[in-house]
C-alpha cells in the first residue's frame, strides 16, 4: 500500500491532477487497475488518500513524542520549528501543497486534511506555550495566536520561496529557525512584557 501511495504521489506531482493516469500508476506500482479501483473509486479518492498518507507522519511524530515538547523554550521551539519546516518545505511536500491548492475548491476533504494536520501541531505547541506562561517563563497573552505566528515565522517564508522555485538548503532552514526562535522568544520575554498573565 505504501508503495502504491508513493507511486501515485510521484504521478500526481509529475503530471498534475488532470494529466495523472491511473493506468500508468498501476503499471509503475506493479498492480492492476482493478486493484486500485477496488480501494479507490476514482482519481479524486486516490489523491485524497495520497495527501492523507503524506500528512499522517507529521501528526504521528508530534502525537507520539518524536518531537520533544518538554524542556527549555529555546530548545523545544527549535526542535519543533525544524520538524515543521522540514515537513512543509520538502520538495515533495511543496509539490503536493501546490497541487492541493489547485484542487481544494473542488475537493473540500483536502482542506480538512491540511486543517487537521495543522490543528494537531497547533494544539501540541499551544499546550507547551501555556505551560511556559504558567511557569512564568514566557509572557504570551494569546497562546493560540502565538502558535500561528510561530508557524509563519518558521516555515511560511521558506515555503513561499520554494513555491516560487527557490531551492532551500538545510543550512537555510536552520538559519531561518534560529532567527524565528530568537524573534519569538524576544517578543514574548517576561522581562519585556512584565509578569506572565
Amino acid at each position: 500500500m505504501r508503495h502504491l501511495m508513493s507511486v501515485a504521489c510521484d504521478e500526481f506531482v509529475a503530471q498534475g491532477f488532470s494529466e495523472a493516469n491511473i493506468a500508468r500508476i498501476a503499471r509503475d506500482a506493479g498492480v492492476s487497475k482493478k486493484t486500485i479501483y477496488v480501494r479507490f473509486p476514482n482519481k479524486d479518492a486516490l489523491l485524497v488518500a495520497v495527501v492523507e498518507d503524506i500528512a499522517a507522519p507529521s501528526c504521528t511524530a508530534v502525537q507520539d513524542g518524536a518531537v520533544p515538547v518538554t524542556g527549555e523554550p529555546a530548545q523545544v521551539l527549535t526542535a519543533f520549528g525544524m520538524k515543521m519546516a522540514r515537513d512543509w518545505t520538502s520538495p515533495r511536500g511543496v509539490a503536493i501543497y501546490r497541487l492541493v491548492v489547485g484542487e481544494i475548491d473542488r475537493l473540500h476533504r483536502l482542506a480538512q486534511i491540511l486543517a487537521g494536520t495543522i490543528a494537531v501541531m497547533r494544539a501540541t505547541l499551544e499546550t507547551y506555550l501555556r505551560g511556559q506562561v504558567h511557569a512564568g517563563k514566557l509572557a504570551i497573552p494569546d497562546p493560540e495566536a502565538a502558535c500561528h505566528q510561530f508557524r509563519m515565522l518558521t516555515y511560511g517564508e521558506l515555503r513561499e520561496r520554494m513555491l516560487l522555485g527557490e531551492t532551500i538548503t538545510e543550512e537555510t532552514i536552520a538559519t531561518t529557525i534560529e532567527r524565528a526562535v530568537t524573534l519569538f522568544l524576544d517578543g514574548y520575554a517576561v522581562d519585556k512584557r512584565g509578569t506572565a498573565p
